[in-house]
């Protein structure tokens, strides 16, 4: 939509002009979260004589990733003459030592407008920064602050991604105190979820190419990507209709008899499903695609084998929609409200729950909590990558910023020795972030991991001193922390051994898609190894022994297993 206004604005100078005479004032809230699309429109937009007023803070620019550009707010005194700038430094939520923290480190980004944050909340505590063992030490140093005093519901744990999150679910449940997921992944990004929503995003707009590659061999009915291919050859005599181009391959004979089959079923199932949106049973229609589309059986299997919920969220979603009209415009609402604020979606919001927050550092900007414990402060994990630029650090930076200035009255620094990863030890070194905060304005508990000796590293192997080597050297970006990298090490020093998680699950040639010893790994079970392999009926099924000695049964096409492969 912003794209098609630029091109109208740049095409018609008459609209232009209109446009011009129509604003004489034109206020932007949160303009450091602006794109380059939105930049372009407010350039046109502002006449030669309106007046224009943006309101932002460039030290919480921290969505780079979806498009954000700090440089919008940083280039706006250049691109409009005669700009005054009113700097709102005076902070009415955290107390001084805690704006101090925040101050020392955001001061080091070059990519900033010079402002310092001041407060007349002088009293307070200051900030602790404690220096753990690993992530099971951490979970319990914060549990037991928050058993001290009990006080769940205004506190918060921020980290940087979300599988962060494991080691204190886990301890706040054996501890039974009361917590709250709130992100991304509580339910619109799970993969059942955008199954679903990808049949309905398809269904309002037969254009949707991304959603269409996505479901048109999922589950699969023998459309393979030579297939995928022959289809999409039709474009250029279908204007980009999708079902169009279905037909004229279903027609045509450049489609094998298994794969017009499938292509047949996707097709018809789609034009009864249009025809049952038209008569107003949007929540049949639903309830249809995830049906006869296949991900209804598809997710119950993965659900008997994998003790999951998926097809619990299925539902969820089906139940979100019956809320809305029955029509298309009620879907079509549904669709726009999903893209524009997911959390308004699915189940009930966590937020209203009672207990700790555990949160990412991007979700929670914009809120605010009496005492703020921040994870993971290591290198490797935030900053998430050992080979950063400029601009990665300076988010980062910012992101960190964002993160201590949600607290009020406590802040907590927790940096690990040590953390696992993929089932294994690896050992960390304290985030540069914590090098720029002054000892003098945090208490500090705990002995700092890797302080430098003629030996080497305190506390680090052989491996953490090759980390630390890095740092000051170019190398490939990291594994782990925010790119959900696949390289593990088992080992250390020159008996060191890299291996590389793999996710695909391809029919195999010859042999079993997983032979008996093939290492293996799950989400819910840990590391593993394949002990058998039979037949049932057509299905392959694996039995795989994990640690501790528990096993477990999967059938191999369906298995929520990752491959460990010795490179």
């Amino acid at each position: 939509m912003i794209g098609r206004s630029i091109e109208l604005l740049e095409e018609k100078p008459g609209v232009l002009d209109w446009v011009h005479h129509r604003f004489s004032m034109i206020l932007v809230d949160e303009y450091q979260d602006s794109n380059a699309a939105q930049f372009n429109l407010l350039k046109l937009l502002v006449g030669p004589v309106c007046f224009i007023c943006v309101v932002g803070d460039d030290d919480q620019s921290i969505y780079r990733f979806r498009g954000a550009e700090v440089r919008n707010i940083l280039s706006f005194p250049e691109l409009y003459h005669g700009t005054r700038t009113i700097k709102l430094e005076q902070n009415y939520r955290s107390t001084k030592h805690i704006l101090d923290v925040a101050n020392s480190v955001i001061k080091n980004n070059k990519g900033r407008h010079d402002k310092k944050l001041w407060t007349a909340k002088t009293k307070g505590s200051k900030p602790n920064l404690l220096y753990i063992q690993d992530e099971q030490d951490e979970a319990m140093r914060v549990s037991n602050i928050l058993l001290s005093d009990k006080k769940f519901n205004e506190s918060a744990v921020l980290y940087r991604t979300n599988a962060q999150s494991v080691a204190f679910e886990t301890m706040f449940k054996r501890l039974s105190i009361p917590y709250k997921v709130v992100g991304a992944l509580q339910f619109y990004d799970r993969e059942e979820v955008k199954d679903a929503l990808a049949l309905l995003f398809l269904l309002t707009n037969e254009k949707d190419e991304v959603n269409f590659k996505r479901m048109i061999n999922k589950p699969a009915r023998g459309i393979g990507p030579g297939a995928l291919d022959s289809i999409l050859s039709f474009a250029s005599q279908t204007d980009g209709s999708l079902f169009a181009m279905l037909r004229l391959a279903i027609q045509g004979t450049i489609l094998s008899a298994k794969a017009k089959a499938g292509a047949s079923y996707f097709l018809r199932m789609f034009e009864h499903a249009q025809a049952m949106l038209g008569e107003g049973e949007l929540v049949d229609c639903a309830n249809f695609l995830i049906r006869e589309a296949g991900l209804l059986d598809y997710y119950q299997e993965l659900d008997s084998q994998n003790s999951t919920g998926k097809v619990g969220n299925l539902e969820a979603l089906v139940n979100a929609l019956s809320s809305y009209d029955s029509s298309l415009e009620g879907l079509l609402l549904f669709l726009e409200q999903l893209s524009l604020d997911p959390t308004t979606l699915g189940r009930e919001d966590p937020r209203d729950k009672e207990g700790v927050t555990l949160i990412t550092m991007h979700n929670t900007k914009g809120l605010e909590f009496d005492r703020v414990f921040v994870a993971g402060l290591e290198e490797e994990l935030f900053p998430g990558r050992a080979s950063e630029s400029d601009d990665d650090i300076e988010e980062e930076r910012r992101i960190f910023y964002v993160a201590v200035t949600r607290a009020r009255n406590e802040l907590y620094l927790l940096c690990a020795r040590a953390r696992k990863i993929w089932g294994r030890t690896s050992y960390q070194h304290p985030s540069r972030f914590l090098d720029e905060i002054d000892s003098s304005l945090v208490s500090v508990q705990g002995i700092r991991p890797g302080s430098l000796h003629a030996s080497g590293f305190e506390g680090f192997s052989s491996l953490g001193e090759k980390r630390r080597e890095h740092l000051s050297a170019a190398k490939p970006s990291s594994s782990w922390g925010s790119s959900g990298g696949s390289l593990i090490q088992k080992g250390f020093g020159g008996n060191a051994k890299t291996f590389t998680m793999k996710t695909v699950h391809d029919e195999a040639d010859a042999g079993p898609l997983f032979p008996v010893g093939q290492r293996v790994y799950s989400d819910s079970y840990g590391e593993g190894e394949v002990v058998n392999v039979r037949m049932n009926g057509d299905r392959e099924v694996i039995e795989v022994r994990f640690g501790g000695g528990r096993k477990a049964t999967f059938i191999s096409k369906f298995a929520q297993l990752e491959k460990i492969g010795s490179e």
